[in-house]
């Protein structure tokens, strides 16, 4: 039986790794890297908002890992934001953070209840799968 204990992260914890988003003069993929937007393929660098857990919706247009999944949309920040949703998402047993934690409200409590849901499993899984093959 595979097994995920929640680490009690939240979504700032991902963000300090470069966050992938789509370049905005080339549409390619550019990583930001605290408060700068850097893309490989056009050379645009420009400043950029910082992740912060409580305002992520300024962020999640801009990302480059984003698809159609369940009705709903899926996104990640980057890779490792992809290996814990998988992990979490793949585990037959899921557990809570030590309940001495003082984060209750973590990135996984945090995810909607579609991408919990067992009857999505398969999809959810092949849609992070297509994903980090454009990482």
């Amino acid at each position: 039986m595979t097994r995920h204990r929640d680490s009690g992260d939240c979504l700032c914890t991902l963000a300090e790794s470069p966050v992938l988003v789509t370049c905005p003069s080339c549409a390619g993929r550019a990583l930001v890297t605290g408060e700068r937007l850097v893309c490989p393929a056009c050379a645009h660098v420009s400043p950029y908002r910082p992740v912060w857990c409580w305002d992520i919706r300024h962020v999640v247009a801009d990302l480059w890992l984003q698809a159609p999944c369940a009705g709903h949309t899926l996104w990640a920040l980057n890779g490792a934001h992809l290996d814990l949703l998988e992990s979490y998402v793949g585990a037959a047993l899921r557990e809570d953070p030590d309940p001495s934690s003082v984060r209750r409200m973590t990135i996984l409590a945090k995810l909607p209840a579609w991408l919990k849901s067992a009857k999505h499993r398969d999809e959810v899984l092949r849609t992070i799968r297509r994903l980090r093959s454009t990482a």
